[in-house]
Order: C-alpha cells, then structure tokens, then sequence
C-alpha cells in the first residue's frame, strides 16, 4: 500500500502542477494587457500631438502622415507582441486532461499494485513449494545414493515426476521396480513415466509392463488408467471403457475422481459406437 500511495502522490502532484502553473502566469498576461492598453492611449496621445503640431504650422501635411505611419507601426508591434504572449489553446487543454485523468491513473495503479500483499504471499507459496520440491528431490537422491533400497529409488522417481523429469524418472522406477521384485505399482508407474517421457508413444514394451502389473494386481490403479489413457488415444476405445470401468470399481463412493473418470468412460462409448 505505501508504493501505491507514493505513486498516488507524485501523479497527483505532477497534476496540480499542469494546473496551477499556467495560473500562476494570469499575472504576466494581467500586466501584458495592462501595456497594450497604455500603448493605445500613447497612440492616441500622439495623433492629436501631431494633429496640434499641424494645426500650428509646425507639420505639414506629409510630415503629419509620416508621424502617422510611425505611430500606428509602433502600436502595431507592441500589439503583435501581447498576441504572441497569449497561451496556445492546449496549454488550457493539457493541464484540464491530467488533472481529469488523474483519478483514472490512480485506480489503474491501484488496481495493479494493490494487491501487493497477496502477490507477496503468492511468491512465498511460490518459493516454499519449490524449496519442499528440492528438498524431497535431494532427500530421495541422497537415499537413492547411500541405500540399494526401493523406497529411495520410488522417492526419487516422485521427485523427479514431480518436476517433468520423465526420463531421469523412469530410470528410477526401473530401479526400483527391480529392487522390489516387479511390485506391479512401481511397474504401472515406471510405465506412465516412459508414456509420458516418449511422448505419448504406446509400445510394446509398455503394454508388456501393464500387462505383467495387472497380471499381479488386477486393481492397480495407475496401470488400469494409463491403459485406459492408450487405448482411448489410439482409438480402442472399447478397451478404454474396459480399463477405466476397472479403475472405476477400485475408488470408494466418496473418491471425487469417479467423477471424471465416469465422463471419460461416457465419451469413450459414445465414441465406440
């Protein structure tokens, strides 16, 4: 809030500037109008000078035009001269816009620095989550490292999903898979790290690991859903349905994921017929 008010008051500031400067020249105009008038009365002065002056014999009558001329050419200038002192229509234009504007800048700045307190809060959230995502990620390498175990080698496949590192991932599952004896859960998922690092590719060893998982636990539910996800981008989508009714019947009532596992399962029939 205090960058949003220090900005308020320097826009606001520059604006009674625009306004109150031009004002503060009325009185140089005051006097400029004040000497145009003077002029005049000289002007005046002198004609009937030199009317007298003719009258008496001391002009003829070309010496009275003569003086004539030179006093009209010098009421002349000094009148050029106030005009040329007269402001330019946008000086009155350009200071009644920024004074009217301002009000607009001031909500714009608002708007955008306003709320500085929850985008500061968003930063830490943001900084916080990735400071647990390298924590978790060192900690499952130093596991990884210090241990032959399969947790470190899953802990560090998470990690790595975590991050989009799908290659270094499916590397990790495959250790740990085979540490652990091809548990079918760390086969499903060392088979959606491959998918997703292959670009999306369906082959035949990935359709060999989803086979040999469901083979020891037809539930697993990371393997039902990956061969769901297959078979409906390749265009089986009987299949897709099979997979996904499946992984339905593995979730509680309450597990809000059938929801959208159930419009799939829709679309996918819709689709097959």
């Amino acid at each position: 809030m205090i960058v949003f008010w220090l900005y308020a008051g320097l826009l606001f500031a520059a604006a009674l500037g625009f306004v109150l400067v031009p004002q503060l020249g009325l009185s140089r105009r005051r006097v400029d109008a004040d000497r145009t008038h003077m002029n005049v009365v000289l002007y005046r002065e002198r004609l009937h000078e030199l009317q007298e002056q003719h009258h008496v014999g001391a002009l003829d009558a070309a010496q009275l035009d003569l003086g004539r001329v030179e006093a009209a050419r010098e009421l002349l200038d000094d009148t050029q001269r106030a005009e040329d002192a007269v402001d330019f229509p946008l000086g009155r234009i350009i200071p009644l816009a920024a004074a009217l504007s301002t009000p607009l800048l001031a909500l714009a700045l608002y708007l955008h620095w306003g709320s500085l307190d929850q985008l500061k809060l968003a930063r830490q959230r943001s900084v916080a989550q990735n400071v647990e995502k390298i924590a978790m990620r060192e900690e499952a390498v130093s596991l990884a490292a210090t241990s032959d175990s399969a947790d470190g080698w899953s802990s560090l496949g998470r990690a790595y999903m975590a991050q989009g590192r799908m290659s270094e991932a499916a590397r990790a599952y495959e250790r740990a898979a085979a540490l652990a004896g091809r548990a079918p859960e760390l086969l499903g998922h060392w088979a959606e790290a491959e998918y997703f690092a292959d670009d999306r590719k369906w082959t035949a060893k990935l359709q060999a690991l989803i086979d040999e998982a469901l083979a020891s636990n037809p539930r697993d539910a990371v393997s039902l859903k990956l061969a769901g996800m297959a078979a409906f981008q390749a265009g089986r989508y009987s299949d897709a349905v099979g997979y996904w009714e499946r992984l339905a019947a593995t979730l509680h009532e309450g597990d809000l994921s059938r929801i959208s596992i159930a419009k799939d399962i829709a679309r996918a029939r819709d689709l097959a017929k």
